[in-house]
């Protein structure tokens, strides 16, 4: 597997990170999904999260695509995980989660595949 299509994949599965933790720092999304409220301190560590995870998915899709690419790729991957978190969401919740933690062992995983 050669760093390219590693710093892809970790784009797609960051991103996918950090806006599930921007929804889930949504009270009602949290709600639908943990089966509780969070409380105010929970949910803004979910939004300090959310925001790093994806600050990291930029930085992976500008060391894969460089610049003017990576940053309209990451927009690209952006939409596409949305529309795919929003779509999970309204059908099957909890599912949303189980993707989560896959996605968490599978970016540290690929930086595994770095070294």
């Amino acid at each position: 597997m050669n760093i390219l299509s590693i710093n892809i994949l970790t784009t797609i599965f960051l991103i996918y990170i950090g806006l599930f933790a921007l929804n889930l720092s949504m009270e009602r999304n949290a709600k639908l999904v943990l089966k509780e409220p969070l409380s105010i301190k929970k949910i803004q560590i979910f939004k300090v999260f959310g925001w790093i995870f994806l600050a990291l998915s930029l930085f992976h899709s500008i060391l894969a695509w460089g610049v003017s690419i990576g940053i309209t790729a990451w927009f690209g991957v952006i939409t596409l995980i949305a529309g795919a978190i929003v779509f999970i969401q309204s059908y099957r919740a909890r599912l949303n989660l189980n993707l989560l933690r896959i996605s968490f062992f599978i970016v540290i995983g690929l930086q595994f595949f770095r070294l």
